[in-house]
């Protein structure tokens, strides 16, 4: 009986406050309504550098030849068997509900507050997630992305107009830090550039994108080769050595940790070394760094491993290609190159060996390119799977042969994968614009090349 009464009793309370929605009664207050810029920024960085370890990495280093299945689902990876599940987790939360969705709020926040530090990296780690999902799948939603309740059935957008908006969201993001000096607008939370001072770095986020704007202008090179001068002069702006290039170290923790460490921590037994690529590195000294025997156990398992989201050595194999491509001689960016790799890994190299790898000065173009991607199939092992099959894609270097048993439904050809299908759950709720793009790129199955690719 007292509920009752009590009920009487806060009538005229309740009427006296009619002002008030049902929705702001319901408000908890100890749940924060608006999460700040220092907060976003910190959780966008590590959601990307954690995305370079993930399955759809994994699964590049697999198809690559660098990894091999061993049990499980990594088993079936290595003959190609990648059905429309193997991507979901990635599509949804690493890429459009994570890393993306968080740079797409910080942008309109940073707007809103007229914060240009915050407005530039956010584009930056757009652009380089949209451009390396596109390198994944081609037709990807864009314009219409992102739109909630609003529009759940997006359109895809081409591939070409993919990159076009990468390299509009770079040029935007230079634009950005160009108007700030790191200080005025920066309220903390970069976890890759800020300072002892506590102060931002615009000029170094800058270098960035430049990186950027050289790995996917080399992306398009095989559309248009005027694409080679352009990367040439985007390195030219980037990185003037390793230590400018944009890295986030992981903690030494089970819950911080980064993504290859928490695989070989949870599922190592499952995935281990082609035995190709073991072969390939058995004499050279960074094999005993970067693998355990056929084991994955190595420099880029560790919890704490430090991570770029593009780095000087892939930086110096672009100019060497690019080098290559125009004529000139290439091998002393390409000794720059894996004098790098080697530096990264805490391998004191043997710089005979290293001059005489990279003296390629006499060879044919075709072959000048051969050498210098061969050498980056070995740097880029262990935290650039996608740029290795990226290489490969682009110019069929280093030669590999398909595993036996490779053709199925999915890749009827049974040739090395050119591109990963679309997700389950984008078929099951947006099934009619996945069936246009299919159509769109010559039905989209494993072996059907992309467009930046033809």
């Amino acid at each position: 009986m007292k509920f009752k009464y009590i009920f009487i009793f806060l009538i005229p309370f309740l009427c006296f406050n009619c002002e008030l929605s049902l929705e702001e009664y319901n408000t908890d207050p100890t749940r924060p309504t608006d999460v700040g810029l220092n907060l976003i920024l910190p959780e966008a960085i590590a959601s990307a550098a954690y995305n370079e370890g993930g399955n759809q990495a994994r699964v590049a280093g697999i198809v690559m030849q660098q990894f091999e299945g061993i049990d499980a689902q990594q088993l079936q990876y290595t003959t190609y068997v990648l059905g429309e599940n193997t991507f979901d987790n990635y599509w949804r939360t690493g890429l459009y509900i994570g890393v993306l969705k968080s740079c797409k709020i910080m942008v309109e926040k940073a707007a809103e507050e007229d914060r240009n530090y915050y407005s530039g990296v956010a584009k930056i780690i757009m652009a380089q997630q949209l451009g390396l999902g596109t390198a994944y799948f081609g037709d990807m939603p864009w314009t219409q992305a992102f739109q909630g309740n609003d529009n759940i059935q997006p359109s895809y957008d081409s591939q070409e107009s993919l990159y076009a908006e990468v390299f509009k969201l770079l040029d935007e993001a230079i634009a950005h830090l160009g108007q700030t000096d790191g200080i005025a607008d920066y309220i903390g939370g970069d976890l890759i550039y800020e300072n002892s001072d506590g102060a931002g770095q615009p000029d170094l986020w800058i270098k960035t994108a430049h990186g950027l704007k050289a790995r996917f202008y080399l992306h398009l090179s095989k559309k248009d080769p005027a694409n080679f001068a352009k990367a040439a002069t985007s390195v030219g702006m980037s990185y003037a050595n390793a230590a400018e290039q944009s890295n986030l170290t992981f903690d030494d923790t089970d819950s911080g940790n980064w993504s290859l460490a928490a695989f070989s921590s949870e599922r190592g037994g499952t995935l281990g070394i082609d035995e190709s690529f073991v072969a390939l590195m058995e004499s050279d000294p960074r094999g005993a760094v970067i693998m355990d025997g056929s084991s994955i156990d190595g420099f880029w398992t560790k919890n704490d491993a430090t991570v770029p989201l593009i780095g000087f050595t892939e930086l110096m194999f672009i100019k060497a290609e690019c080098e290559a491509q125009a004529g000139s001689d290439p091998s002393s960016s390409l000794a720059s190159a894996i004098y790098s790799n080697y530096e990264t890994l805490g391998v004191m190299p043997d710089s005979a060996s290293v001059a005489a790898t990279a003296d390629i000065a006499g060879l044919t173009t075709s072959d000048q390119t051969n050498a210098i991607l061969s050498e980056a199939y070995k740097a880029y092992f262990g935290y650039n799977f996608h740029e290795t099959w990226s290489n490969w894609r682009r110019t069929g270097f280093p030669a590999l042969t398909p595993k036996t048993g490779g053709s199925n439904g999915s890749n009827p050809s049974g040739a090395i994968p050119q591109r990963w299908l679309y997700p389950s759950s984008e078929s099951s709720t947006n099934s009619a614009n996945v069936e246009a793009a299919k159509a769109s790129q010559g039905g989209a199955l494993l072996d059907a090349k992309l467009w930046v690719f033809q």
